[in-house]
């Protein structure tokens, strides 16, 4: 049952040994890669070791602990490894360790009822929400949405065809962009800069998209487009340099600078208002798969939502980048693709995580450490797999069901009658 809970929850943990051991998830990962060899080998002390030193190296990660959880068990120390499993239940992860052949000899134990009861709760549906408006087309596989205050019209990108669509008020939809024009990739995440009537969007070349070419595979970039003509008024590549690059997501200062995040590269980029290039304006070791971005409002921190190590803070004068501290009791921030501040408090869509869900994040008054969690939002019965959002005064209106999962590697669906319509989400903040 193990290979199976490894497989959902360690979003991200890869099988690398030749590692900085200085860098506590790579090391991690290099652990756990140990730890599933020596399960597989039937070598329980060393999985228990390596699970052990995983996990010392990344306590709030499910898929680590769980696993520590099991190689405790299977050691036939049930003290530590129900502790461990209560742990798990802590964070907000779900497993179903009832149906585990490694927690056997627990399941008659009164403390593992309770532990039982922890972990369906984490997967009872927290459903605040109503579905703003709904798409038709059930193959868009969609990623981003955008909104325009001067129309009240929404955009959202459709990854496999290559396109934008705007959703006016009445909640008809219409493409923007259509399909391919001016080159346009898979579109991900999107902002609207009202103040100068434009739409800036995170394309990537992705095998997804209809019409993939190999020879653009690990190219992306920024596109900006003018919401009154839907011209392409710019467009800012990353140069090909022989690294992978994905510009997931992306914020817009006031004075209209942009910043984006690259999943695949340790760097986030900018574009300065008024200028015709991209450009580093950090790069630093901790960016291993940077997802969304939020400015404080005093523009002075930017935050970042990093897939595989949590939330890191970004002095935008110094560019020191530093990591979020998450206080014992605190939901795990890991597996945060979408991510927004409001009203000081950080507002998080995590799909990476088991159940999916949406977060709302309280920061300490220096803003370095998560003092406070509460789930808004999990296991809707829409989801499949939320992705990104847009901020409309108090109201979250994010993607519910992008459907990444059943697209396979070459962007072919291969139970085309199991796709449902995609749904925007309004959640109440």
């Amino acid at each position: 049952m193990i290979r199976t809970r490894l497989t959902a929850l360690a979003f991200l943990l890869c099988s690398q040994c030749a590692v900085a051991q200085s860098d506590p998830v790579l090391a991690s990962r290099a652990e756990f890669a140990e730890a599933v060899r020596a399960y597989q080998a039937h070598d329980t002390a060393a999985f228990l070791d390596h699970a052990a030193r995983a996990e010392s190296l990344r306590p709030d990660h499910g898929g680590v602990l769980y696993t520590l959880a099991s190689a405790y068990a299977l050691s036939g120390d049930s003290a530590r490894a129900l502790a461990s499993l209560q742990r798990f239940a802590a964070l907000g992860y779900f497993a179903d360790a009832a149906a585990d052949s490694d927690f056997a000899r627990l399941r008659i134990t009164p403390r593992f009822a309770e532990v039982r009861r922890a972990l369906e709760a984490n997967r009872r549906p927290v459903v605040r929400s109503t579905a703003a408006f709904t798409l038709p087309q059930r193959d868009l596989l969609t990623e981003g949405v955008a909104y325009d205050p001067r129309t009240r019209a929404f955009f959202v990108g459709s990854v496999h065809y290559r396109k934008i669509l705007r959703v006016d008020r009445s909640g008809r939809a219409s493409d923007f962009i259509p399909s391919e024009r001016d080159g346009l990739w898979a579109p991900l995440g999107m902002r609207v800069d009202s103040a100068r009537g434009v739409l800036w969007v995170a394309a990537a070349a992705r095998p997804q998209m209809i019409h993939y070419n190999s020879a653009d595979a690990d190219r992306s970039g920024l596109f900006r487009y003018d919401l009154a003509s839907a011209r392409l008024t710019g467009k800012f590549l990353i140069p090909a340099d022989g690294a992978t690059h994905v510009l997931g997501d992306l914020t817009i200062s006031r004075n209209g600078d942009v910043y984006s995040s690259d999943s695949r590269a340790p760097v986030v980029w900018r574009v300065r208002a008024g200028s015709d290039s991209l450009e580093h304006f950090v790069e630093s070791p901790l960016l291993l798969a940077a997802q969304g971005l939020a400015l404080t409002p005093d523009e002075r921190t930017l935050y970042l939502a990093d897939y595989s190590r949590g939330i890191l803070k970004i002095d935008v004068a110094s560019k020191a980048v530093t990591l979020v501290h998450n206080r014992e009791g605190v939901p795990a921030a890991l597996g945060i693709d979408g991510l927004y501040l409001s009203r000081g408090k950080l507002i998080a869509i995590q799909n990476g995580v088991e159940p999916h869900r949406v977060v709302r994040l309280t920061l300490d008054s220096q803003g370095d450490s998560l003092i406070a969690g509460e789930v808004l939002e999990r296991n809707h019965p829409r989801y499949s797999e939320p992705t990104l959002g847009v901020l409309v005064g108090s109201d979250l209106f994010y993607v519910a069901n992008s459907q990444w999962e059943k697209f396979g590697e070459t962007g072919t669906v291969a139970k085309p009658d199991e796709l449902v319509p995609p749904v925007i989400l309004r959640l109440r903040l």
